[in-house]
């Protein structure tokens, strides 16, 4: 339920559990590109309408479609067309972090991630700058310079995900992943739901049906998010019985063929980008639309 105050208004943490904007990024489209201009209590809090609530679901919109944010500004005046998204922003970003990946300048690195994070929400900032990342590196990369991205990654996902959830008092989110190579899509979605103030819970990629099954009964958790890697047929129906479980579970990644016996299951598969997906979950309607 949202928790408007007594004039209608959502002061900034309400306002980004309700957006998945987190407050350091809703401040800097405010100071560094006047994008979204809050109110202000007579003390000087920030505080927002649902006039800001469309707004930030029109600026999303357009990240969705690749543009940078310098550019969305433009987008939302009226009579204003839009051009094919400039590239150049985000290959800037993305030669940067590889240039610092190759040089294993693990300082540079967290700056230029520090930079990401609070310009752009999570989700948005790994679709368009860090996967690419990911995936170059392992195809042109050494295997040494890949795992060692890759750790340093997982390290300073891991750290924004605990220090998120000294914060977030819940409803319980348990993720899963079944790979280690799609960890960092997990952990990346694990920190954008946090940004939206949900309680996640994470427990590695080693896990099995059975397991999972077991963590989610003993944790409560309200739902479950699955990623998946490409999975063999028997796997598939492995995983696929989480269908048994009492509590609602999303998968995304690769998804696989739906059984007959699955067909009326809660299983929700989750489609498009991992910012839509976020957004989706956020909004409640991963819970409600029917499955393919």
């Amino acid at each position: 339920m949202n928790r408007l105050d007594d004039a209608g208004t959502y002061p900034i943490r309400e306002f980004a559990r309700l957006t998945g904007v987190n407050p350091v990024t809703l401040r800097a489209w405010e100071r560094r590109y006047g994008i979204i201009r809050p109110e202000r209590t007579a003390k000087g809090h920030r505080f927002y309408t649902e006039d800001h609530i469309l707004l930030v679901k029109n600026i999303l919109y357009w990240l969705d479609q690749g543009y940078p944010i310098r550019q969305v500004k433009l987008l939302l005046q009226e009579g204003v067309q839009a051009d094919s998204p400039a590239g150049d922003d985000w290959q800037e970003q993305q030669q940067q972090i590889i240039q610092a990946a190759y040089q294993l300048n693990s300082q540079r690195l967290d700056e230029l991630w520090n930079i990401g994070f609070a310009t752009y929400p999570l989700a948005v900032y790994y679709d368009h700058c860090l996967r690419p990342v990911i995936q170059t590196l392992r195809l042109d990369a050494s295997p040494a310079i890949g795992k060692a991205v890759h750790y340093l990654l997982k390290r300073r996902l891991s750290s924004l995900m605990i220090q998120q959830q000294r914060h977030n008092p819940g409803p319980g989110i348990l993720i899963a992943c079944n790979e280690r190579q799609i960890e960092l899509d997990a952990l990346a979605c694990a920190c954008a739901l946090g940004a939206a103030e949900f309680h996640v819970e994470y427990f590695g990629c080693d896990l099995i049906p059975d397991e999972l099954k077991a963590l989610c009964q003993q944790l409560q958790a309200e739902r479950v998010w699955l990623h998946l890697h490409p999975l063999a047929t028997a796997q598939a129906d492995g995983w696929q019985q989480l269908n048994e479980c009492a509590t609602p579970v999303c998968i995304s990644g690769v998804i696989p063929q739906q059984s007959e016996e699955h067909e009326t299951s809660q299983l929700t598969y989750m489609q498009g980008s991992l910012s839509q997906q976020v957004r989706q979950f956020i909004t409640g309607n991963a819970l409600t639309e029917n499955n393919p």
